[in-house]
């Protein structure tokens, strides 16, 4: 099944915001997804435009929390967004875990 882009998306923008409950901080989770999407999200991008770019949409997609969200795509992101943040929670799994979980799923390896 292929999945939307806003919803690989919001998966990713999951796997940084668990990993920066752990020890990382949010560049540094956002580079650790970079390196792990491959080309499943923003193909052909350096992992350095793939960062800045994940970390942007995250921002877009946590502001969409705040009723700032002005378009239906990050909507969906920020309803997608909260759906995997409570999968995760649910299945009681550590950050890096849960953000490979995550990462493994977005890219058909669950």
């Amino acid at each position: 099944m292929a999945l939307s882009l806003e919803f690989k998306r919001a998966i990713a923008a999951a796997a940084i915001t668990r990993l920066s409950t752990g020890r990382r901080t949010v560049d540094v989770a956002a580079k650790w997804v970079s390196n792990h999407v491959g080309d499943s999200l923003y193909a052909n991008r350096s992992v350095a435009a793939k960062t800045s770019i994940l970390i942007d949409y995250r921002k877009k997609i946590l502001a969409a929390a705040n009723g700032k969200a002005d378009q239906s795509r990050i909507a969906v992101a920020r309803y997608h967004y909260d759906q995997c943040l409570e999968w995760i929670a649910k299945a009681g799994l550590k950050p890096e875990e849960s953000a490979r979980l995550l990462i493994e799923t977005m890219r058909g390896r669950s």
